[in-house]
């Protein structure tokens, strides 16, 4: 989850609860119901966003076997590309960087404050009146609590029966633990200061508290009480995280201290909540489980050693183009073509589409197909046509079939402008115990066959591996370590080379081989040269455990124009 959905939910979560607060619970005399309601609504708003609870579910997902493929590696000459920041990254780094240094000015005013305190407990006459301790200053201006500290002018006589309602007041906040709740909320605000209600929420708590201490404190003189509060309403407050006697607005904290009469159902709004809060957690915290399980990497039978499958891999490769022509870089396309609703829509289309081929059945015709087209700037996909080495049986003809059928794309762009984009889609057709199977690969994924390993091996788990320290440190070994070949250099040779290897249990690089067309001229030596120096990875994991993964790493290899 990212920090801006999580923010997202959370203010969708402490309005609602909130919302809830004003409507039913505001200005009614349950008080100490209202103030657990309020601390516990921020609790739960920060919380419940975290939370993805599963919940058992079908996954339209096809029965894809896939494999983890890197971001293609692009190598000019004898120098690799490493990824570009887009001004996106810019623009999200910056608002990241402005977001915590407001936090930081937040922290700082609180601790600050905290400061402030501390040198006025120091320069106070401390008494100590277990379990309170009554500090006295003519630096204070009007009576306040912070923890175990009540604070008080030096000039001002405990004697008068205002100021015995005064003291009382404050012993109330003391009992009742008020400052916990002050301090919670101002740490809160800070780190979520762009969330209002949660400002709301601070303002609306301290508030409550001073009704608490108000309805103990008044006891039966509560006209006398009153008339008190308003003699002292212009008093000026020293501290926003104390608990102060004359604490703003006055108006309201006479008409609580005042209402006897009360509330109609008041039980009732104070129930009510319970449906609401199980509502928002629900809708907030649970989500569909639609995790695959691993799939296991299949061998044909009769084919268990890895150097005698002849089966062309499907294979991915993603070429960026401003015209129809001229080969734009990956990292200038600063938007990617998407098919609508994404890959997963792309997944659903695709299976639900294609038929195989009743003369591929009947010949027992399968292997994976490549067809190639574009997607021009208007989203239309136009000039499709198999690439792959034939494999007959209309596996080919049904491939550009769905293809040419396929709704527009959202376009790819450069810098705002709309281009278009050449596209490679793998489709593998396999027969699997006489019943014919279609599966669409995602399109960031290389399916192959697995290496010849003791172990099982997995093409898809729940924690894929790894290179340590992701893709940029895999982008910034290829580009120490690998070298342009010279044979290439010098006959202007160039593309894109597929390493297939399996990651062990202990992250170790093994079986690496190149797969698809033969490019020659040392680029594929060169590839597997590297990939077997590797640096052990992160291995996979399935169900808590280590397993052995395949991964595909293509490098693609350009010369300078």
């Amino acid at each position: 989850m990212t920090a801006l959905i999580y923010l997202e939910k959370v203010v969708l979560c402490s309005a609602l609860l909130y919302g809830y607060y004003h409507l039913a619970l505001r200005n009614n005399r349950f008080h100490h119901w209202n103030r657990y309601y309020l601390v516990l609504i921020t609790l739960v708003s920060l919380v419940t966003p975290l939370l993805q609870i599963p919940l058992p579910g079908s996954s339209e997902q096809p029965s894809a076997v896939v494999v983890y493929t890197s971001k293609i590696i692009t190598l000019r000459e004898a120098v690799a590309a490493t990824p570009a920041t887009s001004p996106s990254d810019y623009l999200r780094i910056s608002l990241t960087v402005i977001y915590a240094l407001i936090v930081v000015f937040l922290l700082y005013r609180l601790l600050y404050g905290i400061i402030g305190i501390r040198r006025l407990i120091r320069s106070s006459e401390v008494q100590e009146i277990p379990p309170f301790r009554f500090a006295r200053s003519p630096r204070v201006k009007a009576p306040f609590s912070f923890f175990r500290y009540i604070f008080w002018d030096t000039d001002v006589n405990l004697d008068s029966p205002e100021n015995k309602q005064v003291l009382q007041h404050e012993l109330v906040h003391l009992r009742e633990k008020h400052s916990i709740d002050k301090m919670l909320l101002e740490v809160v605000t800070a780190f979520c200061w762009i969330n209002p209600f949660f400002h709301l929420i601070k303002r609306e708590l301290s508030l409550v508290h001073e009704f608490i201490a108000d309805q103990k404190a008044a006891g039966n003189e509560v006209a006398g009480y009153a008339e008190n509060i308003l003699r002292n309403a212009f008093n000026s407050r020293q501290f926003s995280i104390t608990n102060d006697f004359f604490h703003p607005p006055i108006k309201r904290r006479i008409f609580m201290l005042t209402q006897f009469r009360q509330p109609r159902f008041s039980y009732l709004r104070r129930i009510l909540v319970l449906p609401v809060s199980v509502l928002i957690f629900c809708s907030l915290a649970f989500v569909v489980d639609q995790r695959p399980s691993a799939i296991r990497a299949l061998v044909p039978s009769g084919n268990p050693v890895l150097s005698k499958i002849d089966t062309l891999p499907p294979v991915h490769v993603i070429s960026y183009s401003s015209g129809l022509g001229k080969v734009q870089e990956k990292a200038k396309l600063t938007v990617q073509p998407s098919f609508p609703e994404g890959e997963k829509g792309l997944a659903r289309y695709l299976t639900r589409t294609i038929r195989y081929p009743k003369e591929a059945q009947t010949n027992d015709i399968q292997g994976t197909i490549q067809i190639r087209f574009v997607i021009d700037a208007q989203g239309n996909v136009i000039q499709p046509v198999a690439v792959n080495r034939p494999l007959g049986g209309g596996l080919e003809e049904e491939g550009i079939r769905v293809v040419k059928d396929m709704p527009q794309w959202k376009p790819g762009e450069i810098k705002g402008k709309k281009v278009a984009v050449e596209y490679v889609l793998p489709i593998r057709f396999t027969l699997q115990e006489q019943t014919p199977v279609v599966t669409a690969q995602r399109p960031d994924t290389v399916a192959l066959q697995p290496a010849a390993v003791k172990d099982e091996v997995f093409t898809f788990v729940e924690t894929p591996p790894t290179f340590r320290g992701g893709e940029n440190a895999l982008a910034l070994y290829l580009s120490k370590n690998i070298r342009y070949p010279k044979e290439a250099m010098e006959k202007g040779k160039s593309g894109t080379v597929f390493v297939q290897f399996v990651v062990n249990k202990e992250g170790k690089v093994l079986d690496p081989r190149t797969i698809g067309a033969a490019k020659g001229y040392g680029l594929e030596e060169e590839a597997l040269r590297v990939v077997k120096e590797m640096p052990e990875w992160i291995a996979g994991k399935q169900n808590g455990r280590n397993v052995n993964v395949q991964f595909n790493l293509p490098i693609r290899f350009t010369m300078q124009q």
